[in-house]
């Protein structure tokens, strides 16, 4: 039987035998590199566990995290992240803070501690200033033509986009008369920020489900400054 002894994310940083002989002890960086293997058993002890939620594998030095493999050297994942933006605009990124934010499948870095304030924005469109007391379907529309005019400038924010949410680029297109539609893109909204004018494209279902992380004093931006009602 061995005794795992880890930090407060959950690292190994000791194993020790049921006497109590230290039979591992490593030092794990940030990034979950292991600096040194050391033993006083005088044999050499196999402990592949490095940060919470990944196996270390001999045949390719990378770490396993079940549904991609991480490069502890550069602190990336070596492929895409399978769920494409909800994991952030970077996709080989490393999670955010390991004390904070949890990812035990490989799929999605959900926070464990969820902070207000703190959320994804996949774009940001600022209104004149004598728009803030316009309608909702005129701020939609004038972020939806904004958001078209910046995928078309940035090949690479309309694919990332596209990923995530198919059809979104024919959504903000414009349609007949050139006129654009009055409606969010499926499965994101349009979260009017604290800041006066900005639009933030946001998740849908994660604006709907944590509200209090979008509206921490519980109003939202067009309370604020647009005249409006409730959290928008």
């Amino acid at each position: 039987m061995w005794y795992y002894h880890t930090d407060v994310t959950g690292t190994p940083q000791e194993v020790t035998a049921a006497d109590g002989t230290l039979v591992w002890a490593g030092y794990i960086r940030g990034f979950g590199e292991n600096a040194a293997d050391i033993s006083n058993s005088g044999a050499y002890f196999h402990q592949p566990l490095r940060l919470p939620g990944q196996y270390f594998d001999d045949e390719t030095g990378l770490h396993y995290n079940l549904f991609r493999y991480y490069a502890p050297e550069c602190g990336r994942f070596v492929s895409q992240d399978p769920i494409g933006l909800r994991g952030g605009l970077n996709l080989y990124q490393y999670a955010p803070n390991p004390i904070r934010w949890i990812d035990p499948l490989g799929l999605y870095n959900g926070e464990d501690i969820r902070t207000p304030g703190e959320y994804t924005v996949y774009y940001q469109h600022q209104l004149p200033t004598g728009d803030y007391t316009k309608s909702d379907d005129y701020h939609f529309k004038n972020a939806n033509e904004g958001l078209y005019n910046a995928m078309n400038q940035d090949p690479q924010l309309r694919a990332s986009l596209e990923r995530r949410y198919p059809g979104i680029y024919e959504h903000v297109s414009p349609g007949a008369r050139n006129g654009y539609s009055s409606e969010p893109p499926r499965g994101t909204t349009w979260h009017h920020a604290n800041q006066p004018g900005s639009l933030e494209l946001v998740d849908f279902e994660h604006h709907r489900k944590y509200s209090k992380i979008y509206h921490p004093d519980g109003t939202g931006g067009r309370n604020k400054w647009g005249g409006g009602s409730g959290c928008r």
